[in-house]
C-alpha cells in the first residue's frame, strides 16, 4: 500500500488537509498526460512525415524548410492533443488509485471522493485557458506562417506540386501529363501537353522529350520550358481531317493560369483559421453589411417581380415544375388518377421577366455565399473555445470512469480511444452541417460538450454520494 494508504488511515474521521491530496494526485497526472499527448500528436503526424520526408528526400527542399514546416504544423495537432491527453491522464491517474485500493480507503476514512477531483478540475482549467489563449493568439500566426512556406514552395520550386503519371489541371487552358519527374532538378521527361482553351482553332497536341518548370521572378510568371518535341494540331479548315505536325528543337510556353495558383511568395489576406477572434468578428462585421445590402437588393427585385418570397416566383423551365421528394411521388400518384400522363406546361413569361428572374436567382445565390462565409467564421470563432473547455468536461466524465475502471493501463486506454473519436466525430460532423447552414454553428460546435458534460455531472454526483463502506455485520442486520 502506498504512502498516501497510510495518511488517510492516520487521518480517519477528519479531513485530509488538501495541500497533501493535491500535490499527490498531480504527481499522478503529468506522466500519464505527457504520454497521452505524445502519442495523439504523433499519430496525427505520422501521414505527414511522409510528405516532409518526401520534400526533404524526394524534392530536394532544405532540411530547414521541411523543420520549419513540421514545427509550425504542430499548432493544430497541440489544439486536439491537449485535450486528448488530459482524457488519457485522468483516466489512467484515477484507475490506478483505484486499482491500488487508494480509493477504497479514501472512502473508508470519510473523505468524499469529489475532494479529490478538485485539483485536476484546477488544473483542467488552468490548461483550458492556456489552451485557449494559444489558439486564439499564437495558433493563427502558426497557421499563416506554415502557409507562406508552403507559398514561398510554390514560387521557387512549381515541380514540386507535380506528380508523375497523371494528368495535371492547374494551368488553365492545358492538361499537362509528365511521363517521368526528377524532384530535385525539376527536369521533367516525357512531357505531354492538351490544349484545352476555346480559342476557336483546332484541337491541339504537344509533346516533347524534355521539359522544365520554372518562376520567373523578374515577369511574375511561370514558364515552362520544352524540348525536342513535336506539336499536332488540327486544321480547322480542312475537310478530310488533315493536320499539321511540327518540329522544334526548343519551345517556350508561358502559363498564365498558373501565376496565381503557384506564384504566391508571401500571401498578405489570411484565411479563416489564420485570424484571431478580434479579426474575425471585425471580418463578420464588414460581411454583414454586404449580407444586410444583398438582402436588400433581393427585396427590391421581389417588389419589382410583385411576390412576396422567392418561392412564389414562377417557374421559368419545366425543370422548376417537378416537385420533389414526398411531394414529387404525390404529383405522379394524382396526375395518373387524373389522366393526365406529364405535368401542365409552364405558362409564358416575357423575356423582360424572365431575365429579372434570372438576375434575382443570382442575387440570392450571392446572399447565400455571404451568409455561408459569415457561419464558416462563427464556427471558428466557437471552435477555439470549445475544444480548450473539453479539457474540463473529460476530467468529469474520466475522473469518476477511472474510480470504478480500478484499471490504469488498458481499461483507461481503450476509454480514451473512444471518448476521443466520439469528440472528434461531433466536431467534424457538427462543422460540416453548420457550413452548410443545417445547425447554429454554436451548437455544431458544442454539441459534444452539452452531450458530455451533463453526462460528467451525473456520474460526479454520484462518486459524491457514495458514502464509506459498511461493515460485514451491519450489512447483514440492514
Amino acid at each position: 500500500m502506498r504512502r498516501l494508504h497510510t495518511e488517510v488511515r492516520l487521518t480517519s474521521r477528519r479531513l485530509v488537509p488538501l495541500g497533501i491530496l493535491s500535490r499527490y494526485v498531480a504527481r499522478q497526472l503529468w506522466r500519464p498526460f505527457l504520454l497521452g499527448f505524445a502519442v495523439v500528436t504523433f499519430l496525427l503526424t505520422l501521414e505527414l512525415l511522409l510528405d516532409y520526408l518526401d520534400l526533404f528526400l524526394g524534392k530536394g527542399i532544405s532540411l530547414l524548410i521541411v523543420g520549419k514546416l513540421f514545427l509550425l504544423g504542430l499548432g493544430w495537432m497541440i489544439a486536439l492533443s491537449v485535450p486528448c491527453g488530459v482524457l488519457v491522464a485522468v483516466l489512467m491517474a484515477y484507475g490506478q488509485m483505484s486499482q491500488d485500493n487508494e480509493i477504497t480507503a479514501m472512502r473508508a476514512s470519510g473523505i468524499n471522493l469529489v475532494a479529490t477531483m478538485l485539483p485536476t478540475l484546477f488544473l483542467a482549467s488552468l490548461v483550458a485557458i492556456l489552451l485557449a489563449l494559444f489558439n486564439n493568439f499564437i495558433l493563427p500566426d502558426t497557421n499563416h506562417a506554415f502557409a507562406n512556406i508552403v507559398g514561398e514552395i510554390q514560387r521557387t520550386r512549381p515541380s514540386a506540386e507535380i506528380q508523375e503519371g497523371i494528368f495535371i489541371d492547374d494551368f488553365e487552358g492545358y492538361d499537362l501529363f509528365v511521363g517521368k519527374l526528377d524532384d530535385r532538378s525539376g527536369e521533367m521527361s516525357d512531357v505531354l501537353i492538351v490544349d484545352t482553351s476555346d480559342s476557336g482553332a483546332g484541337p491541339r497536341t504537344i509533346r516533347a522529350r524534355h521539359g522544365l518548370l520554372s518562376f520567373v521572378a523578374e515577369r511574375n510568371e511561370v514558364v515552362l520550358s520544352l524540348r525536342d518535341g513535336e506539336i499536332h494540331e488540327a486544321d480547322p479548315h480542312a475537310k478530310d481531317g488533315r493536320y499539321r505536325r511540327l518540329v522544334f528543337g526548343e519551345q517556350t510556353m508561358h502559363l498564365a493560369g498558373a501565376t496565381e495558383a503557384l506564384a504566391r511568395a508571401v500571401r498578405r489576406s489570411r484565411g479563416q483559421r489564420e485570424m484571431s477572434v478580434g479579426d474575425m468578428k471585425r471580418e463578420i462585421e464588414t460581411l454583414e453589411k454586404d449580407y444586410r445590402r444583398s438582402r436588400a437588393d433581393v427585396d427590391s427585385s421581389l417588389a419589382r417581380l410583385g411576390v412576396a418570397s422567392p418561392e412564389e416566383l414562377p417557374p421559368i423551365d419545366e425543370a422548376e415544375m417537378r416537385p420533389r421528394g414526398a411531394r414529387r411521388i404525390l404529383a405522379g400518384a394524382l396526375a395518373l388518377i387524373a389522366g393526365r400522363g406529364k405535368t401542365d406546361a409552364p405558362p409564358e413569361i416575357s423575356a423582360a421577366k424572365r431575365r429579372q428572374i434570372e438576375e434575382l436567382k443570382i442575387k440570392l445565390l450571392q446572399a447565400k455565399g455571404i451568409r455561408k462565409q459569415i457561419d464558416s467564421f462563427r464556427v471558428e470563432i466557437q471552435k477555439k473555445f470549445s475544444i480548450p473547455v473539453a479539457c474540463v468536461v473529460f476530467v468529469l466524465i474520466g475522473a469518476p470512469l477511472g474510480m470504478r475502471a480500478r484499471r490504469g493501463g488498458l481499461a483507461a486506454g481503450f476509454l480514451s480511444v473512444v471518448f476521443f473519436l466520439f469528440y472528434w466525430a461531433c466536431l467534424i460532423g457538427g462543422e460540416q452541417l453548420a457550413d452548410r447552414g443545417l445547425a447554429p454553428p454554436w451548437l455544431a460546435m458544442w454539441f459534444a460538450n452539452l452531450l458530455l458534460g451533463p453526462l460528467g455531472i451525473y456520474l460526479t454526483l454520484r462518486i459524491a454520494t457514495t458514502g464509506p463502506p459498511q461493515p460485514a455485520a451491519r450489512r447483514r442486520r440492514a
